[in-house]
């Protein structure tokens, strides 16, 4: 069977991807109210906008709040805009690491009074990430990123992180003062170096073995400055310990570097390669400030340092190492350090907005189950739907029916016709001031229960008293509405009020229609535009990234080695070079042009690439479904699938769009994410790639909203074509229907 259906998908490309949306909605096993919405968005380096809209379903106390890594703090105080049917907040939030392969999410104070999340997170880089979080799920870790990591700024950010260390540590200043005490400039080049060299060996010791504690490493540093001073009331001949002292000190820092610098590296500090270029910029800082001192001292001086100037410094040095080394100790054993967490007390409501009843189960507007008629106005792009629901026990006067009677299967359709009569020509609704045509969708017997309102797969007699039958009346629209006006000309016989809930993407507002007041407004107060874009993914030749200010200052460096090695001050000359290669990687950055490789584009791609590719072709295809215009949709599809396939697509499109949802709503894709991808080999004119993602979908109908997440493993082919990619052909293998 799986081959035979294999076969089948990939003659036609498998359309399976572009059913999803069709999959996500025709099972109603969790309906659940409004969904959360998070976006984290990258505004500066560092600096990111996380602005989070909580449905009103959601009581002031259960409101959650953003969980970031340990890394973040909030700058700003949490700006709270009370819209009609939601709270909508916003805050700033700096981060010391990136937030590529971090966890993001929302905390809820109840869990038990959690609704489904929907989080987007749009990097600097280009980087855009999406997921719908499920009801308990409160976290997401975001994949690494899709970008290319650059180098040179990877390299600068680290040198400096080490420099910065170095320069804030008045343990540091106080190291290179101690060696400056020593009175020559070359020793003090040869200690630095032997510090630099014990870091570099405590750096690869953690790596095997593991680091050891901040406070631990910078205790240790301490102890070997008081050793160090020791050193320095000793004579030259005396001083066979220093070596070994100042050594040790720096291995012990090395194994603690990575936990010092945490908050400037992130999670890059488990790398050799930033620790080690860290450890180059605090030998560069120390070079030259063990230069500078050692020289201004011996000047000070006027010759050699007097012995009881020197004694005094040394023993001030050592009893102010010991008392740091003392100090860190005790702040270590009783010290906590509080995460940063950020408080937020929601308004008041005027309104009532009591807690959902069942965890897995929530209504997006209010039930009324002894209501003849309710009235529900979905707004979304390119169509609006008036769906009622009408109750036959209340209606038994208009329909001239007896309460204790049963519709047969055989007259049913008349009683549906009848009730869509009524509908139909009682009702107005007016789209910009104009009044729309619209068309009767459906009217089908409907099945309600705590799960939401189907219509019956199939017919059996229905009891009057408990018979239901929905109507949905759909107006198709160019684009997303500004206003929209439903007008109620005539109530049934019998019924004096009708409940009206208006849900567009963002909000639902409910209220109640009476015989002096017939009409429910709606107003475009979006915060996002809910018009699906749809663009191509180029084909981007592989750049290389060249530091025009870094290159001679390379050569300069490369120069002082070789001088130093033929020369007699080779300690100065290497010591000078070392700065240089210090600052010509802090400076790469900084005149930097990217040259593309000739014959780069369009080659077989990295796996990074390649989730970079099918993260802009994938949620095109799902994009494109949500067009309502045959035109729209072709156009749509021919910017991420191939001319061979396009009719085809376009076809099965078209006939899986008619197969509408089993209550007559279309499912709206939320998020879609790409979890994986290898098995990457080249294929004619493209590649080939094992893929997984899931996607996300919602949709809503008769005042229920139901969220459905599936998990896809396919083969796909892609190529080039006008410098842009598009897949060729899909191949399904696996399916999943997620919790």
């Amino acid at each position: 069977m799986r081959a035979a259906t294999l076969t089948r998908t990939r003659s036609r490309w498998p359309f399976l991807a572009v059913l999803l949306a069709i999959a996500l909605s025709q099972s109603a096993d969790a309906d659940m109210g409004p969904p959360v919405h998070m976006q984290i968005t990258e505004t500066d380096e560092n600096l990111y906008t996380v602005q989070w809209r909580v449905p009103k379903v959601l009581p002031p106390r259960a409101v959650p709040t953003p969980m970031l890594p340990e890394t973040c703090r909030p700058v700003t105080e949490a700006n709270v805009v009370n819209q009609p049917a939601a709270w909508l907040v916003e805050a700033d939030w700096h981060c010391d690491a990136p937030l590529a392969g971090q966890v993001v999410g929302l905390d809820y104070p109840y869990p038990d009074l959690s609704l489904t999340t929907v989080v987007r997170v749009d990097l600097r880089s280009g980087d855009r990430f999406a997921r719908v979080l499920s009801q308990g799920e409160e976290s997401w870790e975001l994949p690494e990123g899709t970008v290319a990591p650059d180098f040179l700024e990877e390299f600068q950010r680290a040198v400096l992180a080490g420099a910065a260390h170095a320069t804030s540590s008045w343990l540091h200043l106080v190291f290179v003062v101690t060696l400056g005490l020593l009175g020559r400039v070359e020793r003090t080049i040869r200690l630095v170096t032997a510090c630099s060299v014990g870091q570099l060996l405590g750096v690869f010791a953690a790596s095997l073995f593991g680091n050891v504690g901040p406070a631990q490493a910078e205790i240790g540093f301490a102890i070997g400055i008081v050793v160090i001073a020791r050193q320095v009331l000793e004579s030259d001949e005396a001083r066979s310990a220093i070596w070994a002292a100042v050594g040790a000190a720096g291995i012990i820092h090395g194994l603690g570097l990575a936990p010092i610098l945490t908050d400037t590296l992130g999670d890059r500090h488990s790398s050799l390669v930033p620790l080690v270029l860290a450890v180059l910029g605090m030998d560069a800082v120390h070079l030259v400030l063990g230069f500078v001192l050692t020289v201004a001292l011996a000047a000070v001086a006027s010759g050699p340092m007097p012995a009881r100037v020197r004694r005094a410094s040394a023993y001030a040095i050592g009893s102010a190492g010991l008392a740091a080394a003392v100090a860190l100790a005790v702040q270590d054993g009783s010290a906590t350090q509080d995460a940063p967490s950020s408080s937020l007390v929601m308004p008041a409501d005027s309104r009532s907005a009591s807690a959902p009843g069942t965890p897995g189960s929530r209504r997006v507007a209010p039930t009324t189950a002894d209501t003849a008629v309710q009235s529900y106005l979905s707004v979304e792009p390119f169509e609006i739907r008036h769906e009622v629901m009408l109750r036959l026990v209340g209606l038994t006067e208009e329909l001239g029916l007896d309460a204790g009677s049963t519709v047969e299967v055989g007259a049913q359709f008349e009683v549906a016709e009848r009730l869509s009569d009524i509908v139909a020509d009682n009702t107005e609704v007016f789209v910009d001031g104009a009044s729309a045509a619209g068309r009767i969708s459906r009217a089908d017997f409907m099945t309600v229960d705590p799960t939401g309102a189907l219509p019956r797969p199939n017919a059996v007699p229905e009891p009057v008293v408990d018979a239901v039958i929905g109507v949905i009346v759909s107006y198709p629209t160019p684009g997303m509405p500004r206003t929209v006006v439903l007008e109620w000309r005539r109530f049934p016989t019998g019924v004096d009020v009708i409940p009206a809930t208006v849900i567009d993407p963002e909000n639902v507002v409910s209220s109640v229609l009476s015989s002096d007041r017939r009409r429910l407004a709606w107003e475009y107060a979006l915060l996002e535009d809910p018009i699906p874009t749809v663009e191509a993914v180029p084909v981007e030749p592989v750049e290389l990234p060249v530091p025009w200010i870094s290159l001679p200052l390379f050569l300069v460096a490369g120069w002082l080695v070789v001088a130093g090695l033929r020369g007699d001050r080779s300690t100065i000359f290497v010591a000078a070079a070392r700065v240089m290669l210090a600052v010509a990687l802090a400076a790469g950055p900084l005149v930097e042009t990217a040259i593309a490789l000739p014959g780069s584009s369009g080659r077989t791609p990295s796996e990074r690439q390649a989730r970079r590719i099918l993260a802009g072709l994938l949620p095109n295809i799902y994009r494109a479904m949500e067009f309502r215009s045959e035109e729209l949709i072709y156009d749509r599809l021919a910017i991420s699938v191939t001319g061979d396939t396009l009719s085809e697509v376009y076809l099965e499109q078209r006939r899986t769009l008619e197969i509408e949802e089993r209550g007559g709503a279309q499912a709206r894709v939320e998020a879609v994410e790409i979890l994986d991808a290898t098995q990457i080999t080249a294929r004619d004119r493209g590649f080939e790639v094992r893929a997984v993602w899931t996607v996300g979908g919602m949709v809503t109908h008769f005042g229920h909203r139901h969220f459905r997440q599936n998990r896809y493993n396919a083969v796909l082919d892609i190529v080039p074509v006008d410098e842009t990619w598009k897949i060729r052909s899909v191949e399904i293998l696996e399916t999943e229907r997620l919790k």
